[in-house]
């Protein structure tokens, strides 16, 4: 039997779908073709757009007689919704993934739908099948409880994995690549016991420094309520994902962010001072309910000052299970798109800006895989800035340091010497 995983949402989400195929492919075969007989359906709920879009996907494949299987954030939520369809036959929620394949075989035996759900820990999420991934899960869940997130409803609480199994699947990927990306919803608040010690994020990224020293370790999403503030950890990596949502601290204290604008300014120009070149990534909620023009013009110029190299922009939308559905928002649709293209302009003149600042800087690149353009130019990536560059010798290895320093950039494109 053939089988495709259809995956929406976030890169956690990815990750358990490469579990999900490592699992099913014991038994089925992967196809990525529309030729199937089990489709599985990874969801999403924290935008309400996706939400819709797995709505409409499934009313799009209801009359195709094939096995339905939904898994993912939606699963907990939309339960009551979802279990009176009888076009899906097989609901269980992300913890429970490696119990699919007793699930398809239940199903064909009794010819009955299967629902499986487990809330607590289960000792079989901290096997991470890694193979051809740069990804790492260290934790899933959230304690804060932001007004508008619905996570904390969908993942549950915050659940640490062991750092042993952690440390293993670092050095089973140091084999094949050079650059490592810790997932979790706040990656900052890792902690572990082992035997009465407390190890927490700080010492997890200080170990496996220590062991992989030539190595760069990427962290997504961190808190910045618990922002590392040792600069040895950023030399070696070029960005950071921050995020911001909002400038305005009347806004921050209705979001339940338990921090202000000129905390995150100090940090962050903390990190400047000694690293000039070093960029900022971040998230941005605009139209919350409560937000005029003037703590709207106040995320406008934060955008500037702080020099964020790339923004993920969001216009709010009411959540169920969160606490900002109960608050009043009047704004209409052609304020939040005018708004939109405001944050736009501003981080465009920002990319222009930092774009001048890289040229006749030298910058430390991983060859993740080999482009080549002609005989001896080959392109890279940094900060999603192609960089080209002249190679002469008639071999090179993949995931190699290079030192490169930028000196030319025409149209979209960044010209580079090895130095």
């Amino acid at each position: 039997m053939k089988f495709f995983i259809k995956t929406f949402g976030c890169q956690i989400n990815n990750y358990d779908s490469n579990k999900l195929i490592k699992i099913l492919k014991k038994k089925f075969f992967f196809i990525k073709n529309l030729n199937f007989e089990i489709l599985v359906i990874n969801t999403c709920s924290v935008r309400e757009f996706c939400q819709k879009k797995i709505f409409f996907f499934l009313k799009k494949n209801k009359y195709f007689k094939f096995l339905n299987i939904l898994t993912g954030c939606s699963s907990n939520i939309f339960f009551n919704i979802f279990i009176l369809k009888n076009y899906i036959n097989i609901i269980l929620n992300s913890n429970s993934i490696f119990y699919l394949l007793s699930l398809i075989y239940m199903y064909y035996f009794y010819k009955c739908k299967q629902i499986i759900f487990i809330n607590y820990f289960n000792k079989f999420k901290n096997l991470n099948f890694i193979k051809n991934n740069l990804n790492i899960t260290i934790m899933e869940g959230c304690n804060k409880y932001c007004s508008y997130c619905i996570i904390p409803y969908t993942r549950g609480r915050e659940i640490y994995f062991n750092i042993l199994k952690i440390l293993k699947d670092v050095f089973i990927l140091s084999l094949n690549v050079k650059e490592i990306y810790f997932l979790g919803q706040n990656v900052n608040s890792y902690k572990y016991f082992l035997k009465d010690k407390l190890i927490n994020f700080y010492l997890l990224l200080e170990i496996s420094y220590e062991i992989f020293d030539n190595y760069k370790f990427y962290y997504i999403t961190s808190n910045f309520k618990y922002l590392i503030l040792n600069l040895k950890f950023y030399k070696k990596i070029e960005n950071l994902h921050l995020p911001l949502q909002s400038s305005s601290n009347y806004i921050l204290t209705i979001m339940n962010r338990n921090y202000k604008f000129n905390f995150y300014k100090k940090l962050v120009y903390y990190i400047k001072n000694f690293l000039p070149l070093f960029n900022f990534n971040t998230d941005i909620i605009i139209c919350f309910p409560g937000e005029n023009n003037k703590f709207f013009n106040k995320t406008l110029i934060s955008i500037e000052k702080i020099l964020f190299d790339k923004s993920y922009i969001f216009i709010y939308n009411k959540r169920s299970y969160t606490n900002s559905i109960f608050f009043f928002n009047n704004l209409k649709l052609i304020l939040k798109k005018k708004r939109i293209l405001k944050l736009n302009l501003k981080l465009k003149n920002n990319i222009y800006y930092i774009n001048k600042l890289i040229i006749n800087k030298i910058f430390f690149c991983i060859l993740k895989n080999i482009f080549l353009l002609n005989n001896k130019l080959y392109f890279i990536y940094y900060c999603g800035r192609i960089i080209l560059f002249i190679y002469n010798f008639k071999y090179i290895k993949i995931n190699i340091l290079l030192k490169l320093k930028f000196f030319k950039k025409i149209n979209n494109y960044f010209f580079s010497n090895i130095y």
